[in-house]
């Protein structure tokens, strides 16, 4: 299936996905939280069937980065429109969601092609795969981003103080650390084999990561007052832990199995912070 017939589907999938979140919101009578994530998980199992159905889970990549906007702006709704709060959380999370969906738009070459992680997956769990596949790659992500979503309802609830603007710098610097990060990645490999080690990937093995774990924080200081530190702080630690223990691990494993090389890079190289691998260069 060529690769503007692929987009064209995922697109469709997407508008319907949103679609049923809009009309879930407003037939349900819960809490404005609680409506919110119900819709979230109805709009996954859309694309959990549009998933089943191409016998492609990566169908589910461009929910990461296509939904949190969405979720905004109802928050937005819900708290009587924008101001200037709601002005500087949308910039993080649209230019955060733009960048993501549009690494995921170049690098995904349509439906005739699946994110290795679940054709592993498919190996793995043999006549079990949809289970793993609801549960795992699709339930499972929902939850995580939707709780770490949530510190933005706050946001839009108090007044403007120093962690707004501590939560769109770091937002900031997390988004910049992705987009450069990619942009070398990708540099490197249209000409290059092996191990990228320059740039950014000199000084962290994953600063794309980095910056994504970043940005997660950064909403969650956007959301949070001298009262209230430890109320949403599960929610960017879950990100930072599903980051360490699930995903790192996972692509290392994979990089290993073909780059035996790469086992040399883990030792001269740390695992995240950009800052403190050039800090360890600097005073080697």
């Amino acid at each position: 299936m060529s690769k503007s017939k692929s987009i064209f589907i995922v697109l469709f999938a997407y508008i319907l996905s949103i679609s049923a979140i809009l009309f879930t919101v407003q037939i349900l009578n819960y809490s404005n939280i609680l409506n919110v994530m119900i819709a979230d998980i109805v709009a996954t199992i859309i694309i959990f069937i549009f998933s089943v159905y191409f016998r492609n889970s990566s169908i589910y990549d461009p929910y990461w980065s296509v939904i949190p906007p969405v979720i905004l702006f109802y928050f937005i709704y819900l708290n009587n429109g924008f101001n200037f709060q709601a002005f500087l959380l949308s910039f993080s999370v649209i230019f955060w969601g733009a960048r993501l969906t549009f690494n995921w738009f170049r690098g995904w070459p349509g439906l005739h092609h699946e994110d290795w992680r679940y054709v592993e997956m498919r190996k793995v769990s043999g006549k079990y795969f949809q289970f793993s596949n609801f549960f795992g790659i699709h339930l499972f992500p929902t939850f995580i981003v939707f709780v770490c979503c949530v510190p933005m309802y706050s946001a839009l609830t108090k007044k403007i103080d120093i962690f707004t603007f501590l939560g769109f710098f770091i937002c900031f610097i997390g988004v910049l650390y992705e987009i450069i990060s990619d942009q070398q990645l990708y540099n490197f490999k249209k000409n290059n084999q092996g191990i990228i080690n320059s740039g950014l990937w000199k000084y962290s093995r994953h600063p794309n990561y980095y910056g994504e774990i970043l940005f997660w924080w950064g909403l969650y200081f956007y959301g949070v007052t001298y009262d209230s530190l430890l109320t949403w702080i599960f929610a960017p630690i879950s990100m930072t832990i599903m980051f360490l223990l699930v995903s790192i691990p996972w692509i290392e494993k994979k990089i290993l199995s073909t780059r035996p090389e790469y086992a040399d890079y883990k030792l001269k190289v740390g695992v995240l912070s950009p800052e403190l691998g050039f800090l360890k260069k600097l005073f080697k």
